[in-house]
C-alpha cells in the first residue's frame, strides 16, 4: 500500500511538471525543435563517418544508431518525468528541500518529479525515429530492448542522483554534478570499442556509460541471460548506491551540516 501510494504521488507530481512544461507553447516548440536539430547534426556526422570507414572495432552504422537511440531516449525520458535530477544539487545547496522535510512523502521522489524539460521531448522524438529507422531492430528484439533500456535509465538516473548528492558535503557540487552527468552522456555517445584500460574502467564505474548504453547494446546484438543478469544487477547496484548516498547526506542535512551554496 505504501509503495502504491508513493508511485501514485510521484506520478501526480511528474504529471504536474509535464503540464507546466507545456504552459508556454512557443517555448516548448522552440526547445524541442532545437534539440531535434542538434541531434540531427550529430547523427549526420556519424553517417558521414561510417560512409568512409564502414566500421570501427566491429561497430557499424546500425550499432551506432542503436547506441545513440538508446542514450537519447534515456536522456529524453529522464528529462520529461525525472527532470528534477538536473538541478538537484542546487536545490540542496539553496535549502529548497527544507519544505519537503515537513512532508511525509519521499524527499528524493519529490525532487526528481519537480521539473520537466521541453527539450527532452526533442531527444525522445529523435531517438524513436533513429531506433525505428536505422538501428536494425526487429520485433523479437523488443523484450531485450525493454530490459536493457530500463536498466540503462535506472543507472543513468542513479548516477545523476549520486553526483547531485555530493552537495550535502561539497559547496561546489552544483557545477560538479552537472559536469559529471554531462560526461556520462558524452562517454555514452561513442562506440564501446574505443575504450580500453583506464578509460574502460572509468566507463564502467565512475561514469557508467558501460551500463547505461554499452552493455544494453551488447544485450541486443548478442542476447544472453548472462548479459541480461549483468544489466539488471548493475541497475540494482547503482540504484542502491544512489539511495544510500542521498539518504546519508539527508541525515547530515537534518543535523544542519550542509555546505553554503557555491558556484
Amino acid at each position: 500500500m505504501v509503495r502504491t501510494s508513493l508511485v501514485a504521488n510521484y506520478a501526480h507530481g511528474a504529471a504536474a511538471a509535464v503540464r507546466a512544461s507545456f504552459a508556454d507553447r512557443t517555448n516548448f516548440i522552440l526547445q524541442s525543435l532545437s534539440m531535434v536539430v542538434n541531434n540531427g547534426f550529430m547523427l549526420v556526422l556519424w553517417f558521414m563517418f561510417f560512409a568512409g570507414f564502414r566500421s570501427v572495432g566491429g561497430w557499424k552504422l546500425a550499432d551506432m544508431a542503436l547506441l545513440i537511440g538508446i542514450i537519447m531516449s534515456i536522456v529524453g525520458v529522464a528529462g520529461i518525468v525525472f527532470g528534477g535530477y538536473r538541478d538537484m544539487a542546487a536545490s540542496i545547496l539553496s535549502g529548497e528541500i527544507d519544505a519537503l522535510l515537513t512532508q511525509p512523502r519521499s524527499v528524493l521522489a519529490r525532487l526528481l518529479s519537480r521539473d520537466s524539460y521541453p527539450s527532452a521531448w526533442g531527444d525522445l522524438g529523435t531517438a524513436i525515429v533513429i531506433l525505428m529507422a536505422f538501428a536494425g531492430l526487429g520485433w523479437r528484439d523488443l523484450p531485450w530492448l525493454a530490459a536493457g533500456w530500463l536498466s540503462g535509465l535506472v543507472v543513468y538516473i542513479a548516477a545523476a542522483v549520486t553526483f547531485a548528492s555530493l552537495a550535502f558535503w561539497i559547496s561546489g557540487a552544483r557545477s560538479l554534478a552537472r559536469d559529471m552527468t554531462e560526461f556520462v552522456i558524452l562517454v555514452s555517445t561513442y562506440p564501446g570499442s574505443i575504450y580500453s584500460g583506464a578509460s574502460k574502467l572509468i566507463a564502467y564505474t565512475l561514469l557508467p556509460a558501460g551500463f547505461v548504453v554499452l552493455t544494453p547494446v551488447r544485450l541486443l546484438r548478442h542476447p544472453s541471460l548472462g548479459t541480461l543478469a549483468v544489466v539488471i544487477a548493475a541497475a540494482m547496484i547503482y540504484a542502491a548506491i544512489a539511495a544510500g548516498v542521498f539518504h546519508l547526506g539527508l541525515k547530515r542535512y537534518r543535523r544542519g551540516a550542509t555546505p553554503v551554496m557555491g558556484v
